[in-house]
């Protein structure tokens, strides 16, 4: 993908201290762009800090479940370069819940995953129509399109992900505002192997390891590997980029293959 694509332009990337928000900012950056990460992670990532040094990416620790400190960064950012061209909504977070989570885990999932998308989106999207221009990518989930079994919060609120994307896309698409979904497949990300043994354990009986679970995932794959966080953040930077100029309220499941 040429450099020109996103040489100088403004991005805020969500979950930008790890996995697929940690490869989207990287590439980002190497793209000559100039990135806001957003996490609530207190301390810069060693690997966002080298990036930093060239003066194009800012980290920002944020909950983004806070409307005020997100618009407070969005000024910011649009007071600095009058502009935010694309949002990556990467937050997310898939707990440990099994057939019956209670309310405390409900409430945390709902919101990071559906409340995080909500604010960083809209906030984006309102100085995006004023510009009349940007394009938004929610991550998603291949279980945005299917039930998993142990997993109804993380799945449920995927499903949410997904219908946000659908009408966001309808409502801001005569701005010029382009609004697209991404769902991973099985990606290997220290936040997809936190369920593993709760979700695919049972499946797969025995007492297998995180590494057995995973080997036998991929197996299952068509393309006969776990996704990487690289695989995802090109599908995403397609999306940001002119390429996909015609391309919006669609979901585009990078999963090897995979069928949930």
């Amino acid at each position: 993908m040429e450099a020109s694509l996103f040489e100088s332009k403004v991005y805020v990337v969500t979950g930008g201290a790890a996995g697929i928000g940690l490869a989207t900012v990287v590439q980002l950056v190497q793209h000559g762009a100039n990135v806001h990460a957003l996490d609530v992670v207190v301390d810069e990532p060693e690997a966002l800090t080298a990036l930093a040094r060239g003066g194009r990416l800012t980290y920002h620790q944020v909950d983004v479940r806070s409307r005020d400190r997100c618009h407070e960064i969005f000024e910011g950012i649009v007071r600095k370069h009058g502009q935010v061209d694309g949002v990556v909504n990467a937050a997310g977070i898939c707990p440990l819940e099994g057939e019956l989570p209670g309310d405390d885990l409900y409430e945390s999932c709902y919101d990071v995953n559906v409340r995080g998308t909500w604010i960083v989106g809209t906030e984006g999207l309102a100085q995006m129509k004023k510009q009349g221009s940007g394009s938004v990518v929610n991550i998603g989930s291949t279980s945005s399109l299917v039930g998993v079994a142990r997993l109804p919060l993380y799945t449920s609120t995927k499903h949410a992900v997904l219908g946000l994307t659908r009408s966001w896309a309808l409502d801001f698409a005569k701005y010029g505002v382009r609004v697209n979904m991404v769902a991973p497949g099985p990606t290997d990300t220290a936040m997809s192997r936190s369920p593993l043994q709760t979700v695919m354990g049972p499946k797969f009986g025995g007492n297998k390891t995180d590494d057995e679970l995973l080997d036998i995932i991929a197996k299952g794959i068509p393309l006969g590997r776990l996704g990487k966080p690289d695989d995802i953040a090109n599908a995403v930077l397609f999306l940001l980029s002119g390429l996909s100029s015609f391309i919006t309220g669609q979901i585009l499941p990078v999963s090897g293959g995979y069928q949930s």
